[in-house]
């Protein structure tokens, strides 16, 4: 297990903190982080100086604690959640695929197989909120594993670990974080012990759940109001994201890479032990992989990201199959792992080219030095890349008079033309910026 541990760490932690925060989508969540820092406010979260309620705060306290202790929010702070919970998740998979097939070469497939795919390595290292909204639900899992053959005060601690690890999944994204239970219930009622879900176990787990959860809804409802906090629940543009209903039977054989290729194999394997497999424990793990997919399927909104947390269901059950074939995984792990670092490497290389905020902010540093600066017509992701670089606050206008007397405006050039034309405001011209496939302007008050 040592090995495990030393080696899928070096994989997941190299090179972390060398690419900067070049997206859009990676940026927005180490900018809530910072504005939590700067402001101090810890249970409402702002981006861009608004409220900002498309995710739980979970993620933003887990990048803003390590920050805070530092000075500042950095590319492997913002990461730092991401990459700690994919290594904790392949130690899970090695345990949980030791305890199911009795031998630590099961446990390496099984972790090995998670770390080695495409779309676990590359979450990894992203600081948004997909991987540890995995490993929540991995562990929900796991203890509710542990507790089901458990009597006594061993099952009470083990299922009450499940919930509390599914309020946890709550705080990180919301309702996602719950999709555990419905599967256990499916599961309970499989098995037909349903009657587990109104036990004292389960009763406890729910307590747990509230616990976890409620404190920082109160606490968010009693700072912003409870009917703010439902008309900005209503306005969020969390989920955007839409594709045809077909999407995921084309992504998997991507995100699973190279190990989808085995799909065929593993289904071919459980229909041929499926009197076996249905009617054991290892049935959770069906359950698991095709309730999720099934319902990610039937969700209107469509991201090859969501299928993530069904992905350790599968490394458990192609283990499984290849418990006595460790010989046939680990060349191709490892083969695997090293084509995905050498691309990262030439993304480093390349990484200026790739992060125009940081180089927009470098270039603006020394024209600001302590005089104000406003955004005018900005985009969103231009506004928090200015934010996060420059590590301060734009305030936005909505009319260039608007300036003080002393302060700058940044602008697109298109903008900039058209009020030069017009005539109509006294702006003088300071510098003027490349950025991104245009261009921006820096102006101040004549």
């Amino acid at each position: 297990m040592g090995g495990l541990v030393l080696a899928s760490g070096f994989i997941l932690f190299f090179n972390l903190w060398s690419r900067s925060l070049e997206n859009h989508d990676y940026l927005r969540y180490a900018e809530v982080a910072r504005e939590m820092i700067r402001s101090g406010e810890w249970v409402v979260p702002h981006l861009n100086g608004e409220i900002y309620v498309d995710k739980p705060p979970l993620t933003f306290w887990l990048i803003a604690i390590p920050s805070s202790l530092y000075g500042s929010v950095t590319p492997l702070f913002a990461r730092l959640p991401s990459a700690l919970s994919a290594w904790i998740g392949v130690i899970i998979l090695f345990l949980w695929g030791k305890r199911i097939h009795g031998t630590a070469l099961s446990g390496l497939i099984s972790g090995g197989i998670l770390l080695s795919c495409y779309q676990y390595l590359s979450q990894a290292r992203l600081a948004k909120t997909d991987m540890l909204l995995c490993l929540f639900i991995l562990l929900s899992f796991y203890f509710f594993y542990l507790g089901y053959g458990e009597s006594g005060k061993k099952r009470y601690l083990f299922h009450g670990f499940s919930f509390f690890f599914m309020g946890l999944g709550v705080l990180t994204k919301g309702p996602f974080g719950m999709i555990p239970f419905l599967i256990l219930s499916l599961f309970l009622i499989k098995e037909r012990r349903w009657g587990m879900l109104i036990s004292k176990p389960f009763i406890l787990g729910y307590s747990i759940l509230a616990l976890t959860v409620l404190p920082w809804v109160l606490l968010f409802i009693e700072r912003v109001g409870f009917d703010r906090s439902l008309t900005l629940v209503k306005e969020s543009h969390a989920l955007s994201r839409h594709a045809p209903f077909y999407f995921y039977f084309g992504q998997i054989w991507v995100q699973f890479f190279p190990w989808s290729l085995l799909i065929p194999s593993l289904f071919f394997y459980l229909w041929k032990e499926r009197g076996r497999v249905w009617h054991s424990r290892e049935s959770l793990f069906i359950l698991w992989f095709v309730v999720l997919f099934v319902l990610f399927t039937l969700f209107k909104i469509r991201a090859s990201r969501y299928l993530l947390p069904a992905l350790p269901a599968l490394a458990l059950m192609i283990s499984g199959m290849w418990r006595k074939k460790v010989s046939y995984f680990l060349i191709p792990s490892l083969l695997f792992v090293l084509v995905w670092h050498s691309v990262e490497i030439n993304w480093i290389r390349k990484n200026l080219s790739y992060s125009p905020g940081m180089v927009l902010a470098g270039e603006l540093r020394p024209l600001l030095k302590e005089s104000p600066l406003y955004g005018y017509r900005l985009d969103v992701s231009t506004v928090e890349e200015v934010n996060f670089y420059l590590d301060r606050t734009i305030p936005l206008i909505e009319k260039t008079g608007n300036l003080i007397e002393r302060g700058l405006v940044l602008m697109p050039g298109e903008v900039y033309e058209k009020i030069r034309n017009r005539g109509s405001d006294p702006l003088l011209f300071v510098q003027e910026f490349k950025y991104k496939r245009g261009k921006l302007v820096l102006v101040s008050k004549e």
